[in-house]
């Protein structure tokens, strides 16, 4: 068994990437983080290294995840502050001003792999992310409720050729531009559905349009959008009369064991709030309110 100060210090390192962040959210120094975190990290003889602008921990993790599990019952249990987690795009809609009782992460991720690792290894509590790559349905730990169903966009610039075609757009006439890059693999679900419409991002567009020397590439880039996150592009930004079909929306990721507590509850009841705020002034947004707190709907098909 470690305090609470050792352990607080080494996941928050590793959650909160620096140890400026952790000194803030935690009411620290950072020389007492950095202290901490590594003699944390050496009481389950594991070392700590730095990769890609992220902390790990080396070695044989699976007392430090025992121990984690202990601290995590604590914070329910017994109503301490519970950590939030969410994806660049929900933060600063849903998650702005940070909800009473829980500490906000950075609020900046724009993959799944790295905040569904920290969820799973109860270093973060809850995590509001998307569908449909939030989760697997069939996850025995943990469970995403749905909060909002969004239409996906295709958006360009103002004066991008494509608006031309008005009403009679179709995907292969998107497919010849290049589109805003994504990183293979980080959203899977939602790439298989891009790749079948030929629509998944790539240097160039399709094979036919030839874009060497091209000086407007970045003007003539096909992007992807929600009417919440349309906004986040600026003014000068045109939703095409399309749409992928795929549904997309908010979901809030956290442990079975956790679904029914009065924390999960309010914090629901918080975000649908919001929702329902910014559905008011917003087109295209529907609040989710049927779903019964964890339970994985299907997600079909526009």
């Amino acid at each position: 068994m470690v305090g609470v100060e050792l352990l607080e210090a080494l996941d928050g390192l590793i959650w909160l990437r620096t140890g400026h962040q952790v000194a803030s959210r935690f009411n620290l120094n950072q020389s007492t983080v950095s202290r901490n975190s590594k003699k944390c990290a050496q009481e389950f003889c594991l070392s700590l290294v730095r990769r890609h602008s992220e902390w790990f921990v080396d070695g044989d993790p699976t007392l430090l995840n025992l121990e984690r599990y202990v601290h995590q019952v604590s914070r329910w249990r017994d109503n301490k502050p519970l950590r939030l987690e969410a994806q660049h795009w929900s933060a600063p809609f849903l998650c702005s001003p940070t909800p009473s009782g829980w500490i906000a992460g950075n609020l900046n991720y724009l993959e799944y792999e790295r905040p569904l690792k920290l969820l799973k290894e109860r270093v973060i509590d809850a995590w509001v992310t998307s569908y449909p790559d939030a989760l697997n349905d069939d996850d025995p730990d943990f469970t995403a409720i749905r909060l909002s169903r969004l239409a996906m966009l295709l958006v360009v610039q103002e004066g991008h050729p494509l608006l031309e075609l008005g009403s009679e757009i179709t995907y292969e006439d998107v497919a010849r531009f290049p589109f805003l890059p994504l990183p293979s693999g980080s959203f899977p679900k939602f790439q298989n559905v891009l790749e079948n419409l030929g629509l998944w991002p790539t240097e160039s567009g399709s094979a036919d349009f030839d874009w060497r020397g091209r000086s407007d590439i970045a003007d003539l880039m096909v992007g992807f959008s929600t009417p919440l996150t349309l906004p986040l592009y600026g003014d000068s930004y045109r939703a095409l009369p399309l749409q992928v079909p795929v549904e997309v929306g908010d979901a809030l990721v956290v442990a079975r064991e956790w679904v029914d507590s009065s924390q999960t509850h309010h914090l629901v009841s918080l975000l649908r709030s919001r929702l329902e705020t910014l559905a008011k002034a917003t087109w295209g947004v529907e609040v989710l309110h049927g779903a019964p707190l964890g339970e994985c709907l299907p997600v079909p098909l526009l």
